[in-house]
């Protein structure tokens, strides 16, 4: 990806982030806006508003996506690319993990992965210790509870929160 692109996508990430936190935390609309100087990104580590909602930035050209929660942790992964589809699962998924990619596709599975992974805060190297099943992941001995939908009803997004129906924002820009 050219480094303008990559640029352009965090900083999108960065003002998607915002609106979702502000959305979350600003109840009437009387509180001031986040401020951009007080979101975290450490390196190689999960990003953060402290003291606010936890959030979950994605993105796979043309799109870039947050979604964020006021309880619990959250995870978006979305995949825009069939590349996914020619992935091989064979080191990073168990058997069961490599049957239900079988019956629900390799991209639902990956995105369930790294969903989970990103809400556990964990990098792309532990990928593998992600466990996927029909409806959910663990990661960390955290149970991820998942919710799918489409962008724009063409784009799939897989959202992991560590609290069961919890509700989430998701904004696309």
């Amino acid at each position: 990806m050219p480094a303008h692109a990559a640029r352009d996508e965090s900083q999108a990430g960065r003002a998607l982030a915002l609106a979702c936190i502000d959305a979350l935390r600003v109840p009437g609309g009387r509180a001031r806006p986040a401020d951009p100087a007080r979101l975290e990104f450490p390196p190689r580590g999960k990003p953060r508003y402290p003291g606010g909602p936890r959030f979950s930035v994605s993105h796979s050209a043309p799109l870039v996506a947050c979604a964020a929660v006021s309880l619990g942790e959250v995870g978006l992964d979305v995949e825009c690319e069939a590349a996914v589809e020619r992935l091989t699962l064979a080191t990073i998924c168990d058997d069961a993990e490599r049957e239900l990619a079988r019956e629900i596709g390799t991209r639902r599975v990956w995105m369930a992965k790294e969903a989970a992974l990103k809400a556990g805060g964990g990098t792309i190297e532990q990928i593998a210790a992600v466990r996927v099943f029909a409806g959910g992941a663990t990661f960390r001995e955290v149970r991820y509870h998942e919710c799918r939908i489409e962008l724009e009803g063409r784009w799939p997004v897989c959202v992991m929160t560590s609290e069961p129906g919890v509700p989430f924002d998701v904004r696309c820009a």
